[in-house]
């Protein structure tokens, strides 16, 4: 019966990737971890006109590119594919999306799920990013929260997450020596770092180096007081997830955006950017554009981040994979080498079980396969539609232009007049004319403006070259503007907006412009009741 159910199994999964046109060298690898349970599949790809569907005009080439992207965005990643050793999340849709093990939602989309962010400011008034860079190097796993570790799935010898046996024998204490007892072999080290979780006695909990290993479901460490009480239960894992650490002082929430109509964006001319920097602009408002390399290394105006600090959509996928999923990545036919992040993340700033990251592939993301095939899909995915006008909201886009909105927001972009796209032989497409010379409505200038104090982001996000030296314009009050496309629907799948989610209505937001919004927040909370409902009625609308 187990040998047909594995048959069934490993079938499903091989009808469902094919029609997604997941190439073999990824099939192969999900039938090897696909060994006593699979995944359910993911939903099929949306098609054009849906939520979440395809720009319309796509040739049957490059809809299978959109297709084949879908599918390596839907994976769950796990160690055998290269995740890890920890990660914020185990797949692109947890963040752009929804869904746990498959995607539940829509792919692109937004989610309620946010990202952490941490550092702390050096004595010489440099920010430190505690990763290990700077002038005062201290890795500490900074600057991002990875909160997932690889022991966590349970299925890499030496790499586990052990049930503690209950109390009074699971977790005791002599001297300052506490003594962990496991319900399995654990095969933990000495030296490794022990997380202890949910031990009803909360002194017992906490992140610990191995002293010794008594017998095969007990290892020992040292507790910085004596005293404890005997307990039991909760359980330990020898590759911790990251938490934040106590000397990081300064904390910063980033929202999960969606990612409808990132193609456009992507092909917006440099120069059109460039043209709304340094010209006269009412108000107080001015704007620089964040002059950040690319993957090649040229310096040109950042578009993607809430900092403006990265130029285009693969550097933005390639900087996802590895931030967030711990795939490493190199220039393997794209790029500068520079560029890319080919060593492993270490957790906390510390040493990891290598049977905790079984994928050897240097980098694991081979060929760069991952990251040109999701860029296929987000490059491609449709931007969603305003709601057709109404006279309320007629009404409202003038105020909205009337007090000053689009002066920062503005409308529209076109898109440059010959797109193409890179594929996985290292080489192009033909002219993608859907997203060629295309005339689309982001309302963002994707300048930054210093926004005051009031909207401070905590950390400067500056990136770093690889001496670890920041570039950029960037600083804690500056941010781009967000585009308004798709307003509505961030409100209603995260639940708020703004770079932290915490503005939970579009007036909230509003109110927490300062710096150069001033004035034209002054105009807005000025506004009658009719005009203040035509204009939020406006933005619902987009």
């Amino acid at each position: 019966m187990k040998t047909r159910s594995l048959r069934l199994c490993a079938m499903l999964v091989v009808v469902v990737l094919g029609i997604l046109v997941v190439p073999a060298r990824l099939l192969y690898k999900v039938e090897a971890e696909c060994t006593t349970k699979c995944a359910p599949p993911p939903p099929p790809p949306p098609t054009v006109g849906q939520f979440g569907g395809p720009l319309a005009g796509l040739s049957s080439t490059v809809l299978g590119l959109f297709n084949g992207g879908y599918g390596t965005f839907t994976v769950k990643w796990d160690p055998i594919r290269g995740l890890g050793p920890v990660s914020t999340k185990t797949g692109c849709f947890t963040c752009h999306g929804a869904g746990i093990n498959v995607l539940t939602g829509t792919a692109g989309d937004t989610s309620t799920v946010t990202g952490t962010r941490y550092g702390k400011w050096n004595p010489d008034g440099t920010f430190n990013y505690l990763d290990g860079n700077g002038t005062y190097p201290e890795n500490e796993g900074g600057p991002i929260l990875h909160g997932v570790s690889n022991s966590t799935f349970g299925t890499l010898p030496a790499c586990n997450l052990m049930t503690i046996a209950s109390s009074p024998s699971g977790a005791t204490e002599s001297g300052t020596t506490v003594t962990i007892t496991t319900t399995q072999p654990h095969q933990f080290s000495v030296g490794q770092n022990a997380q202890i979780e949910s031990v009803s006695v909360s002194g017992y909990n906490g992140t610990f180096p191995i002293v010794s290993i008594p017998s095969p479901t007990t290892f020992t460490y040292t507790a910085s007081t004596s005293g404890l009480a005997a307990s039991g239960g909760g359980n330990a894992k020898n590759l911790p997830h990251e938490v934040i650490p106590a000397d990081a002082t300064v904390v910063s929430l980033v929202r999960s955006p969606q990612l409808f109509g990132l193609g456009f964006v992507d092909n917006i001319p440099d120069s059109a950017i460039l043209a709304n920097v340094g010209v006269s602009k009412p108000y107080g408002i001015t704007g620089v554009a964040n002059m950040v390399p690319d993957e090649y290394g040229i310096i040109r105006p950042g578009k993607f981040g809430q900092k403006s600090t990265v130029v285009s959509l693969f550097q933005f996928n390639a900087n996802a994979e590895f931030n967030e999923l711990g795939i490493t990545t190199t220039n393997s036919l794209f790029g500068i080498a520079s560029a890319f992040n080919p060593n492993e993340h270490l957790p906390q700033g510390l040493p990891y079980p290598s049977s905790c990251q079984p994928d050897k592939n240097s980098p694991q993301d081979v060929n760069q396969f991952n990251m040109i095939q999701i860029t296929q899909f987000i490059a491609t995915l449709a931007p969603l539609p305003p709601a057709p006008p109404t006279s309320a909201s007629t009404a409202g886009q003038t105020v909205f232009q009337n007090i000053g909105c689009s002066v920062c927001h503005i409308e529209s972009f076109t898109t440059q007049p010959d797109v193409y796209l890179r594929t996985t032989s290292g080489g192009q497409t033909y002219n993608v004319t859907s997203l060629a010379n295309v005339t689309f409505s982001p309302y963002s200038d994707f300048l930054l403006h210093d926004m005051g104090s009031g909207d401070s982001g905590g950390i400067p996000y500056q990136p770093e070259n690889t001496q670890g030296q920041a570039i950029g314009q960037a600083s804690l009050t500056m941010w781009r503007t967000a585009p308004l496309w798709g307003l509505s629907n961030i409100l209603l799948k995260a639940g708020g907006l703004m770079h932290d989610n915490t503005s939970t209505t579009i007036n909230a937001a509003i109110l927490r412009h300062g710096g150069e919004a001033a004035t034209v927040v002054l105009s807005y909370q000025g506004l009658d009741s009719t005009d203040s409902a035509n204009l939020l009625a406006f933005l619902n609308s987009l």
